[in-house]
């Protein structure tokens, strides 16, 4: 007995080993297998920590899990984050997994997850990650066909999550932050009965730029019946809570196919006090929410009913009413009273145009100020109509008294009485009468001051007036900080934008005593006196706004630029901002200026600009102006005044500077006389000279042609006189401060002291003995190369013969040498260029001809749906007349199909051909 108790005892000590060292034994191979498949069949890269294999944790489950799991992006998504997750665990019945068959799933656990959905502006999603596999590459999937999967879930957990989605094309960004989820039940039975619970700490939404939600709580509890075997779900007892509104919502919801889910839902209100909704508004709820005394009743009640599928949607009601609300700070003197709200909604799912938008009364006296709207919509798909009006007659003082403003002050009158109604055709058809558009805007004395603003804003008085097709700005005068602003002018199209996102146009005249341009660029002052410099962000110019700004300013302050008399016209079109013939003085000149700041590829934007500028002061441009500290660090030991012409163009990085290599630039400047102060260079000859002649040099009658490309200043030859020396110029010079540079001096020997003729002579004697004629009365032509850096040049002399052609003999050759040299760097210059353009068509190529794949999916979709539709009416048909009459309206089904499908289709080839356009000009540009 003893030996058989033994003989036990060692088998179950084996296998005790067993369940504790094979997962670990196994688990790095694994683990690298795992990682290789999951990679080799998606766009993504798929990485984690380890697989995690385990018989004691969940004991007699096997548990699976994984730790530290990425999936990040590429190509368009490159170093995204899609979805990383602390710890992701499933416990699977243990003689199950060993079976092969019925595998059951008891329970999953994930830890930490974040979950970023991302939309670009093309349409493109990063959650689109399979590959795609042609037909002829399927094979016969034998892996599954031996066993089932069976789902005993028990128990689903998710703690501490994070899901964010960002749609570009849309502007929309939601986010729900400590999420945390848990659903309860046996899935494994026909009929189950489900727990659900949720809970998000902060919920937040921004649609158009406009904060919907912010930071607010949200919890949901659900209890259902489930019907596995019919897919039949009942809700009983459900509530969703958003901060301290809380809605109750019974009902089905059955999947009685695989197309379809049909949803039979009505919701209302749990608590029927106006508190509740208060509590959704985020500056009153953010701040001492808990003391705001309100009263007033709030009814809210809806229904969701119909089928889901592809082609249609459920119906929704909701209708909520708000009588006799109020609410008010107990640490203020006013509160908000006689709160009165109708709403009612209905969304038709499967005529969308049947849909309605009634806010049949908003009205509110804060203080003694009332505030009135109203607003009806209908017809949205068609021709949308829209039939609504807002009135308010507003002491801005006295809402400070209503609404803790903290840090904010208000004051002044806005009167405002707006009416409206009418079909937007009446607008696109230019059909103003027939819309009634009337009103006015009335502001005086306004004084918004607040710490997000460099300054407070007063607005003395301004005039709008409103009509269908413009409204006229017939007087704004404001003073911000120490700017001031005057401006009148038209804005036509605003209800196409407003209401379709159509093209804005505007007429306006601008003027400006002083406009302190670096106030809304920088955070406080105290910022611009430490950093001495302004630190910019990338701005995208919208592509439906068309405005002209003819402007006179007299002073403009930007960056470490004073500019006076400004005068010019801005056009803001098409996704640039273009400058015509804007005229300015500064740096002690004058300058004119044409050209444009380009947003259509906000990946690239860029500038493009003629100037002519006039007698500019040389050391205040070095200063004001990065680019010429980088081009031409020489000019900080230059004094006197230049005359620049140039055309300018180059890409803009994130913080709107020069993307230094992208500069393409030609041009040319001139001066009477520039002084030059222990230049390097310079220093280097005379000290090889042995003379100081070169220390302080003034040049007289600068005349210099030059051109920027690949990141290389290319200086075409010139001559100019130093006093009885003749200088004659050329070369290159890069971002990375090495030149090269060839320098014929022409100076007479008279010019030189004492020491400088010493270390000639000895020059002169090893001319003479290569056989070289050097006359020591006559002038001395001296060759120099120079290399190195700014501030380590290399130079070589060479002494010439100084026979009668001598001095235009080196000159020839002095402007040959450097022609080679320019012409060899101009090839480089045009073949990186070369390479950039095709680059950037192909690239855009590439997104034009997505553009247009999209797009005609979207179109065989719209034709397969009318044409499922038209063929539907027919099936319909039951007599010869009623089949006629079906045919017909099917005909015109398909033909409505075909017109919104070809229209999708030219509008992605006008997108698509803009944009492949648009990639030519800047190719075209490089290429120049």
């Amino acid at each position: 007995m003893k030996k058989v108790l033994k003989v036990i005892l060692i088998i179950l000590a084996v296998l005790l080993v067993l369940i504790l060292v094979v997962p670990f034994a196994f688990q790095g191979k694994i683990t690298k297998i795992a990682k290789e498949q999951i990679n080799k069949n998606i766009n993504a890269r798929v990485d984690f920590d380890r697989l995690a294999i385990s018989l004691i944790r969940n004991f007699p489950n096997l548990n699976v899990g994984l730790r530290q799991l990425y999936v990040t992006g590429i190509d368009d998504f490159e170093g995204d984050t899609l979805v990383s997750i602390g710890s992701f665990d499933v416990a699977v019945n243990l003689l199950s997994a060993i079976r092969m068959e019925n595998i059951e799933i008891r329970r999953i656990a994930i830890s930490e997850p974040r979950i970023h959905a991302r939309v670009l502006e093309d349409g493109k999603v990063n959650w689109d990650i399979m590959k795609e596999t042609g037909a002829e590459e399927e094979e016969p999937d034998t892996t599954m066909s031996d066993f089932n999967t069976k789902v005993a879930l028990k128990l689903l957990e998710i703690s501490n999550g994070r899901i964010a989605y960002t749609d570009d094309s849309s502007r929309i960004e939601a986010s729900l932050d400590n999420f945390n989820f848990t659903m309860k039940g046996d899935l494994s039975k026909d009929f189950t009965t489900l727990a659900i619970s949720s809970s998000t700490e902060f919920v937040n939404v921004v649609m158009g730029g406009i904060r919907y939600l912010r930071d607010a709580g949200l919890d949901l509890d659900i209890e259902l019946d489930a019907d596995l075997v019919n897919l039949l779900f009942t809700l009983r007892d459900n509530s969703i809570a958003l901060n301290d509104l809380v809605l109750r919502f019974d009902g089905t919801v059955a999947m009685p196919n695989e197309e379809d889910v049909a949803i039979d839902l009505s919701y209302g209100l749990d608590q029927a006090d106006f508190k509740s909704l208060l509590s959704l508004i985020p500056a009153i709820y953010m701040k001492d929410f808990e003391d705001v005394e309100t009263a007033g009743q709030l009814t809210l009640n809806g229904a969701v009913e119909g089928t889901y599928n592809a082609k249609s949607m459920p119906d929704v009601t909701l209708a909520m009413l708000v009588e006799n609300a109020m609410f008010k700070y107990p640490y203020l003197p006013k509160s908000a009273e006689n709160i009165g709200i109708d709403v009612d909604l209905f969304f038709d799912g499967v005529q969308q145009d049947n849909s309605t938008v009634d806010i049949n009364k908003f009205h509110v006296e804060l203080g003694s100020n009332p505030v009135d709207m109203t607003l009806n919509i209908k017809t949205p798909v068609s021709d949308m109509m829209v039939n609504g009006n807002l009135h308010m007659d507003l002491d801005l003082a006295t809402l400070q008294d209503v609404v803790p403003l903290e840090h904010t002050s208000l004051a002044g009158r806005i009167n405002a009485a707006m009416d409206f109604m009418g079909y937007l055709s009446y607008i696109e058809n230019e059909e103003y009468e027939k819309f009634r558009a009337d009103g006015s805007v009335q502001i005086d004395d306004l004084l918004y001051s607040t710490p997000d603003l460099p300054g407070d804003v007063m607005i003395s008085e301004a005039s709008i007036s409103l009509s269908p097709k413009f409204f006229d700005v017939q007087s704004f005068n404001a003073v911000m900080g120490r700017s001031d602003f005057q401006l009148s002018g038209r804005v036509e199209d605003f209800i196409p934008y407003l209401f379709k996102d159509e093209t804005i146009r505007g007429d306006f005249i601008l003027t400006s005593g002083v406009l302190d341009l670096n106030a809304f660029m920088t955070e406080s002052a105290e910022t611009v006196e430490e950093t001495d410099t302004v630190p910019l962000t990338l701005i995208e110019v919208p592509g439906n706004i068309d405005f002209r700004l003819v402007s006179r300013i007299d002073r403009m302050f930007f960056d470490k630029l004073q500019i006076e008399n400004t005068v010019g016209a801005i056009l803001v079109r098409d996704s640039r901002v273009s400058l015509d013939n804007l005229r300015m003085n500064l740096l002690n000149g004058t300058m004119q200026l044409s050209g444009e700041y380009n947003t259509k590829d906000i990946q690239n934007p860029l500038v493009d600009f003629d100037f002519n500028a006039i007698s500019i002061d040389i050391p205040a441009a070095f200063e004001a102006f990065g680019v010429l500290q980088k081009f031409a660090p020489i000019a900080q030991k230059a004094v006197g005044n230049v005359s620049l012409q140039m055309q300018y163009s180059s890409y803009l990085s994130e913080n709107m500077m020069p993307v230094l290599a992208s500069i393409v630039g030609t041009g040319s400047f001139s001066s009477e006389a520039i002084g030059l102060r222990s230049s390097n260079t310079f220093n280097a000859i005379g000290n090889a000279l042995n003379t100081s002649t070169f220390e302080n040099m003034t040049l007289n009658n600068l005349g210099v042609d030059f051109e920027i490309r690949n990141g290389r200043l290319l200086v075409e030859p010139f001559e100019v006189i130093m006093g009885k020396t003749t200088l004659l110029i050329g070369g290159d010079q890069g971002l990375d401060e090495t030149m090269n540079y060839t320098i014929g001096i022409s100076i007479p020997r008279t010019e030189l002291g004492e020491a400088a003729n010493s270390a000639v002579n000895n020059l002169v004697e090893r001319a003479s003995s290569a056989g070289i004629n050097i006359d020591p009365a006559e002038n001395l032509n001296i060759s120099v190369s120079v290399g190195g850096t700014f501030r380590n040049p290399e130079i070589r002399l060479n002494l010439r013969e100084n026979t009668g052609q001598a001095l235009q003999q080196m000159k020839e050759q002095a402007v040959q040498a450097v022609q080679e040299q320019i012409d060899q760097k101009k090839e480089e210059a045009r073949a990186a260029a070369r390479a950039e353009a095709d680059k950037i068509i192909a690239e855009t190529e590439e997104q034009a001809d997505v553009i247009r794949q999209n797009a005609s999916k979207a179109a065989d979709i719209i034709r397969k749906e009318a044409d499922s539709n038209a063929q539907k009416l027919i099936d319909q048909a039951k007599d010869p007349i009623s089949r006629r009459l079906a045919e017909e309206a099917a005909k015109k089904l398909r033909q409505e199909g075909e017109e919104s499908a070809q229209k999708i289709i030219d509008e992605a080839d006008r997108k698509a051909d803009a944009l492949v356009n648009e990639a030519r000009e800047r190719a075209d540009r490089l290429l120049e």
